[in-house]
C-alpha cells in the first residue's frame, strides 16, 4: 500500500513541477504581451523585472522537473 502511493507521489510531482513552470513562463509571456502593446517605458520595465524575477525561479523548477522526471523513471516497474 505504501508503495502504491509512493509511486502515485512519484508519478505527479513531475507534472505539478511542469505545470508551475508553464505558467510561469506564460506569465512572464503575458507581462511581455502587454508591454508590446502599451509600449511604454514603464510597461518594458516591468517586463525586465518579471523576467528577472521569474529567471531563477523557471530555472530550479526546470531542474526539479527533470529529477522528479528521472525519479519517475525508477519507480516504474513492470
Amino acid at each position: 500500500m505504501r508503495e502504491v502511493k509512493l509511486r502515485q507521489a512519484a508519478q505527479a510531482i513531475p507534472l505539478v513541477l511542469l505545470g508551475t513552470l508553464v505558467v510561469v513562463v506564460a506569465g512572464v509571456g503575458l507581462v511581455g504581451f502587454v508591454a508590446e502593446t502599451q509600449q511604454t517605458w514603464r510597461w518594458y520595465f516591468r517586463m525586465e523585472q518579471a523576467i528577472a524575477i521569474a529567471t531563477p525561479i523557471a530555472l530550479a523548477l526546470a531542474g526539479a522537473s527533470l529529477v522528479a522526471l528521472l525519479g519517475a523513471i525508477l519507480f516504474v516497474r513492470e
